[in-house]
């Protein structure tokens, strides 16, 4: 019978610690991308504006078997007449003319987890970008932009460069 009490306890006390270790892991994550984001920001300097994305490279958005909605993150920010994406690991950087460049919307994408998406694209690359926002817990913060605010300031510098 004590065998039995203390296999029951066992069992909730690892019921209970199940949310708490992926509370520690999304908390460590958030940190993680944090660092990330301020090395980056780092290297690029200052900035007529930037902003922190989640990406999809051409194809990849609308694939259905994969692990992530995203293939990564990194930052896009207007540097001269263009708009320039940079990714954390540095292995799909790319820069487009903000004159020649095609600014999206794409709205939510079923595929990618219900998340709002806008693309940005020339005649040999199309990117796919949404906020990172992170986890709602770890990120409390209102004056984040949105995926559709910074959509929207993409096509501000767009035509202001145009005219």
């Amino acid at each position: 019978m004590d065998s039995l009490i203390f296999f029951f306890i066992a069992i909730v006390f690892f019921i209970l610690l199940i949310p708490v270790i992926i509370l520690l892991i999304a908390y460590f994550a958030a940190q993680s991308r944090k660092k990330k984001q301020k090395i980056l920001l780092d290297e690029v300097g200052t900035t007529e504006f930037h902003a922190f994305v989640r990406y999809n490279l051409g194809n990849a958005q609308n694939e259905f078997f994969k692990l992530k909605a995203f293939q990564g993150s990194g930052i896009i920010y207007i540097e001269d007449r263009n708009i320039v994406f940079r990714d954390t690991l540095n292995q799909h950087p790319y820069t487009f003319n903000l004159d020649e460049a095609s600014i999206k919307w794409e709205d939510i994408n079923l595929v990618n987890g219900l998340l709002k998406w806008f693309s940005v694209s020339d005649e040999t690359k199309k990117y796919y970008f949404n906020i990172d926002s992170g986890m709602f817990i770890f990120n409390t913060n209102s004056s984040k932009p949105t995926t559709k605010s910074v959509f929207d300031k993409l096509i501000q510098y767009q035509t202001e460069y145009k005219q």
